[in-house]
């Protein structure tokens, strides 16, 4: 009960170790304030590292002491970042940096002697928790040892767990076909790859909700609570297939036992939570703070939860790798639900069943030790609120559009109604927030009317770490004030009518993902819009992901060679001739400096009209940049880049190249054939528009031996050919859409894939009886498009 509690204490006693050791000057007397909070906190913490061992519910007094010592952690923890990025050192060493600083510290006086009052108040209050507890004799439960232990699942090879876990989940969605125009799933087939000392008690639990359906049966979906509860708890056994507690057996017996069978699902629920590991609980309470939303974006989760600090740091893995594998983990166990997977089979939204939602709050509201949700994911929800309420709106009465080509952004006609107010009663509520409240998160992405007054309000909540501007409405320019947004961690400021020079004035030294640019289309038609490199991009030396943003001149790149941790990158090239070969060879350089490069994606603009230009950009790397080439780049996108005369450059053909994306690159018959023998990885492959020059594209067996999945959009292919038994013995899944008004789509030589293909999603014009000619696959097919006749 006690495990985000621990978290906050944990990482607070943590920043203040740092702080204390790594910082000579400290504000007169505060040093010996910290050092006391410090102290005490470890005392507490010894406390909640015993009360998470132990079982039952804890009485009022001891659940109120726990949120008073969480309140104070998270309120102390945002006093030492601030104090360690805005005064730490101010004067630098040395005669002439304490010369030129000289400024910034008188300025910076006032808010130091604000903060330094601060800490001492918090002196005070942490002083006094720590005697409330013994004024009101609060005692710690004893902890009992058959207390089922958390663990998290980074133990063991993570390829090797995943696979097993698809085979689970195949037989799993088997199991669940079969038994389809049944009530419910019978679970034989996953419960026979449980573990031989699980399916037993699996089995009775199975048992058990079965009598519980009989008692329930009047109950609205009952079913189909028994199918997510059982589903569940198998997920939850074979998730710990290889590592288990010792008590794992003894408490599913208990479970499988218990006398009262009206609360067994809740039950099975809690058993199944009480598996995750502490983090992992805490990243799943949070989701209380989407209730409102249809889908929830993964990425924009992951990012969420670390800058809330809810994710915990794993041994060779950066924090949002490891929000990824909670996320992987949640998804498997289903706490989350796929909502919406990308071509490639890739989860890109979620979402989370009504059983599941009501488990969750009632999670947070227990373990935040209060009736109702925790102050933190009570504004994230009455924030979003006020964009939900902008969204309903709309739908009520939608307003007439007016496309602007050039930007690809929807822009609104005037009507009498007034957008803005949702916007004024949002700034309105940060002006509420209680004196050392910290705000984290705000995700305002998809709002209208936000104007630049609501954003030099926002800049003002220093304690920012995720801003989301994604797809809004109503303001042009980004205030200058957004460099005091110090702890900013993630800025999203895509698909926005913010200006292209607007970024260039970004400094924000924890910035770790700048996202900008319009949505990345393939219509070469349109011309691409993205952020300007920020002019100090070199001093963000934190940078994680820098996507999508314009070269100007080539020293931009120079400055983005510096960033030592980025691990994807988008860049927009233009110019012509000389200057725009000038712009790749920087690039090219740049990237052999990043050695923790995965996702590479460049765009030249204009694009080439066709694949014999004797003016094509070159690729190639010269020998001394060829032996420090990013030897773990596993996604690459090209576009508008004619490789038909320069062919493949050597450095794209590395082992651990999974996924490869062209467009506008004219790609011979040759390259693609060297593609799939030199990339025995590659599962991924998109060929979007004249990305290939050939209108018949051609597979044998000598290629593509881990090819999953294949995506072709465009004009050019007409036809697929698989030419014998054996080729692409691995593929999965083909979309394909065609995009020409004058031929159709057709297949050849289908029947020598090996039988792994699974699904076939098909739009435009096509010949359909080739596509009814196959079995054994989901094929659907759309022909709604107009074509010519």
């Amino acid at each position: 009960m006690a495990d985000q509690t621990q978290g906050a204490v944990d990482s607070l006693v943590g920043l203040l170790s740092t702080a204390i050791k790594d910082e000579a000057k400290l504000l007169s007397g505060v040093q010996g304030d910290m050092q006391f909070i410090k102290d005490e906190m470890e005392s507490m913490n010894g406390f909640l590292l015993h009360l998470t061992k132990t079982d039952g519910v804890h009485d009022d007094q001891l659940r109120a002491w726990m949120k008073q010592v969480r309140d104070i952690a998270y309120i102390a923890h945002d006093c030492i970042e601030l104090y360690k990025h805005d005064f730490a050192d101010p004067l630098g060493k040395g005669p002439w940096a304490i010369l030129q600083n000289l400024p910034t510290y008188i300025r910076s006086l006032p808010a130091r002697h604000r903060l330094a009052n601060r800490i001492r108040e918090l002196k005070v209050r942490v002083l006094d928790v720590g005697k409330r507890r013994q004024r009101y004799d609060i005692s710690i439960p004893q902890a009992k040892e058959s207390q089922l232990q958390s663990l998290s699942e980074s133990q063991g090879n993570q390829e090797e767990i995943n696979k097993i876990r698809q085979e689970f989940l195949r037989v799993l969605a088997l199991d669940k076909q079969q038994q389809q125009e049944e009530e419910a799933p019978t679970f034989d087939g996953p419960i026979d790859l449980l573990p031989e000392d699980l399916k037993s008690a699996a089995t009775t639990v199975r048992g058990g909700l079965d009598e519980w359906l009989q008692l329930e049966h009047q109950i609205q979906s009952p079913a189909t609570t028994r199918g997510i509860c059982m589903e569940m708890l198998l997920r939850a056994l074979r998730a710990h297939r290889k590592v288990r507690t010792a008590n794992t057996k003894e408490e599913l017996e208990k479970l499988a036992k218990a006398p009262d069978r009206t609360d067994l699902p809740a039950q099975v629920m809690i058993f199944c939570y009480s598996m995750l590991s502490r983090s992992y609980k805490s990243c799943f309470q949070y989701m209380c703070a989407f209730r409102d939303e249809t889908a929830i974006s993964r990425t924009s989760l992951v990012r969420r939860w670390v800058a809330e600090g809810l994710v915990e740091k794993q041994d060779g893995r950066s924090l949002e790798e490891a929000a990824e594998l909670c996320f992987q983990e949640l998804l498997f166990r289903g706490f989350l639900l796929p909502h919406h997977r990308g071509d490639a089979g890739k989860v890109k939204s979620c979402k989370i069943d009504d059983t599941v939602w009501e488990f969750a709050y009632r999670m947070s509201a227990s373990e935040n030790f209060v009736s109702s949700l925790p102050t933190y994911l009570s504004y994230q929800l009455r924030i979003r609120k006020f964009v939900k309420e902008q969204e309903k709106e709309l739908e009520k009465n939608p307003r007439p559009q007016e496309v602007d080509s050039h930007r690809s952004i929807c822009r609104f006609r005037r009507r009498p109604r007034d957008d803005t107010k949702a916007m004024d009663d949002m700034v309105s509520l940060l002006g509420t927030l209680p004196q050392g409240y910290r705000l984290n998160v705000l995700d305002l992405g998809g709002c209208r009317g936000l104007k630049k007054r609501h954003l030099n309000s926002i800049c003002n909540v220093h304690s920012l770490k995720y801003l989301s501007l994604r797809n809004t409405a109503g303001v042009c320019r980004l205030p200058r004030g957004i460099n005091k947004l110090r702890l900013l961690e993630t800025l999203d400021i895509r698909q926005t009518e913010l200006q292209q020079q607007d970024t260039e004035r970004i400094c924000l030294p924890n910035l770790k993902h700048l996202l900008t640019g319009t949505k990345m289309t393939d219509n070469d038609k349109e011309p691409l819009y993205a952020g300007s490199i920020p002019s100090k991009i070199g001093k963000m030396r934190d940078m994680e992901i820098l996507s999508w943003v314009q070269v100007q001149e080539a020293q931009e790149l120079e400055n983005v060679s510096h960033l030592q941790h980025l691990r994807k990158l988008g860049v927009v090239l233009g110019g012509k001739g000389s200057e725009a070969q000038d712009n790749m060879n920087k690039l090219l350089h740049a990237i052999t400096q990043m050695e923790y490069l995965r996702s590479l994606s460049i765009w030249v603009t204009p694009p080439p009209t066709n694949g014999n230009s004797d003016s094509a950009l070159k690729m190639e790397m010269t020998e001394q940049h060829l032996i420090i080439a990013p030897k773990i780049l596993q996604s690459l996108h090209i576009s508008g880049i004619s490789l038909a005369q320069t062919g493949l450059p050597s450095w794209i053909l590395q082992p651990q190249l999974s996924e490869i994306t062209l467009c506008n690159t004219w790609l011979s018959k040759e390259s693609l054939q060297k593609l799939g023998t030199n990339l025995p990885r590659l599962c991924c492959l998109r060929l979007h528009r004249n990305s290939y020059n050939d209108c018949k594209l051609t597979f044998n067996k000598d290629g593509f031996k881990a090819l999953k999945f294949l995506i072709i959009q465009g004009d050019k292919v007409t036809t697929v050919e698989f030419e014998e038994e054996g080729t692409t013995p691995l593929l999965e899944k083909i979309v394909w859409r065609n995009m020409s008004l004058d031929h159709s789509g057709s297949f050849s030589g289908i029947h020598h894939l090996a039988g792994k293909l699974e699904e076939v999603e098909l739009k435009g014009l096509f010949n359909v009886g080739s596509i009814e000619a196959w079995s054994g696959c989901k094929v659907s097919y759309d022909l709604e498009v107009p074509f010519a006749k």
